[in-house]
């Protein structure tokens, strides 16, 4: 016997059935027919809601990557919607905060704007023949340590500093104090009249009263070395009067 799904199969297809399977198939659809066909529904499609884009202070950049939200109309903003300033000699600093305003194209510069100072003595880097100074010293326009001298000589046979020589040593102090990186060597000279033994004294006890004047004006002694020479390297012709003199002097050399 055929089961009521061949029947049903049968019929839908429209096969030559019989007597019989008509009563059968008859049943079948009486008892189906109080079946509820089952209802297929699309599933529902969830839209994605699309952001809405927008830009309030009308800058060109969207809220979401707006920087600077508060920009006005007409202002010219970078890609991050934030104000760009004017920089005319574009090295990053704006105008209004550039004290160095005319640096030349490609000088890395500070946040003032100006061109760096490496070792901070006042001279820019391009110009700088010394760039690692120390801040003991008062450097000159090449960012060289400045140097000095003193112009000091005796009378013959003395060693006492004059009166008139106080303002050459005093001066010098000044200079000692502002270059705390120098050591100074006093040398002292005298012509050649007289034993060379003599001389060697002689000019020892010019050297320290010019080490002693330097510390009365707050030099400390461990910065100073005094050495006498003698009647040795002479500057003038010691057969003339003028020469002699010059010949008694003192000398110093600046030690870093």
């Amino acid at each position: 016997m055929k089961t009521k799904a061949s029947f049903l199969i049968a019929l839908l297809l429209t096969l030559p059935l019989t007597a019989e399977e008509i009563t059968q198939a008859n049943e079948v659809v009486s008892e189906y027919q109080f079946v509820k066909p089952i209802a297929i529904e699309e599933a529902p499609v969830e839209k994605i809601a699309e952001l809405e884009s927008t830009d309030k202070d009308g800058d060109g950049v969207l809220d979401e990557v707006d920087r600077c939200p508060n920009t006005k109309d007409g202002e010219e903003v970078d890609e991050f919607g934030c104000l760009i300033k004017p920089d005319a000699d574009k090295d990053g600093v704006p105008d209004a905060d550039d004290k160095c305003p005319n640096t030349l194209e490609g000088q890395k510069v500070d946040y003032r704007g100006c061109e760096l100072d490496s070792d901070d003595d006042g001279i820019p880097d391009s110009k700088d023949q010394c760039p690692d100074t120390s801040k003991d010293f008062v450097v000159d326009g090449y960012g060289c340590p400045q140097t000095a001298t003193i112009n000091v000589t005796f009378k013959s046979g003395r060693w006492d500093i004059d009166q008139k020589l106080i303002d050459d040593l005093q001066n010098f102090a000044l200079f000692l104090k502002e270059n705390k990186g120098y050591d100074v060597i006093i040398y002292g000279y005298t012509d050649s009249l007289g034993k060379a033994a003599a001389n060697k004294t002689l000019s020892q006890n010019r050297a320290n009263s010019v080490k002693e004047a330097l510390t009365r004006y707050g030099i400390s002694e461990t910065r100073l070395t005094a050495i006498g020479k003698g009647e040795l390297n002479p500057i003038g012709d010691n057969a003339t009067k003028e020469g002699r003199a010059l010949n008694r002097r003192i000398e110093v050399e600046l030690l870093q």
